[in-house]
């Protein structure tokens, strides 16, 4: 035999079939105001939790930006630390070396300010010339082989040209004046005289 179906009865506000308790109006608006305080509270967490992942997203893109600064930086200190390293011992050489070529010639100029010819008895004039000579040399060949193999240094420029010898400039302004004005001295008269020659073919002419 089919059993109907009991027919859906809606509830009444209030209705106390299931053996709950029946709340008053005071209590069910405690109730609603409690879950409005949890709602905000579980809002409020949201906020916070999402200020504290983009916070914390922001922190790491400043991490990043301030690794990729500090990496950069540092390896271009790390390269010109290197450079004026290799500057400094280049200039370091340069001094030690300058300071023996110094040296030596100091040594070559004492030797050669003892060397008094004027006070060489005549009778022992050819061995005190004899002696001397390859001092002189000496010298002078210390003296060209400085200056000849110090023109590459880079921190000084005292090898460029020796003592005693005008360095000769690039581009002489001075010698191409003379060199004109020599030739515009030289041409002036054979000018004139074309200048009187046209002259005077146009006077006859021009009877």
């Amino acid at each position: 035999m089919r059993q109907e179906n009991t027919p859906y009865r809606q509830m009444e506000l209030g209705d106390n079939r299931a053996g709950a308790p029946r709340l008053s109006p005071e209590q069910m608006r405690e109730q609603m105001e409690n879950a409005r305080r949890q709602a905000e509270f579980y809002e409020a967490q949201r906020v916070q939790y999402e200020a504290q992942q983009q916070a914390l997203e922001e922190s790491n893109e400043q991490k990043v930006l301030f690794n990729d600064s500090l990496n950069d930086i540092g390896m271009r200190i790390h390269n010109a630390v290197k450079r004026l390293e290799k500057e400094l011992e280049s200039m370091d050489r340069e001094q030690r070396e300058v300071t023996q070529i110094c040296e030596c010639l100091s040594r070559h100029l004492q030797i050669l300010s003892s060397l008094q010819p004027h006070t060489w008895p005549e009778a022992e004039f050819a061995r005190h010339l004899h002696e001397a000579l390859p001092k002189l040399e000496r010298a002078e060949n210390d003296f060209n082989e400085a200056y000849y193999g110090g023109s590459h240094y880079r921190h000084t420029d005292i090898f460029l040209h020796k003592p005693g010898e005008e360095p000769q400039a690039r581009f002489a302004w001075r010698i191409i004046g003379e060199h004109m004005a020599k030739g515009f001295a030289f041409h002036l008269p054979l000018f004139v005289l074309l200048l009187l020659t046209w002259l005077v073919y146009w006077l006859v002419s021009s009877f």
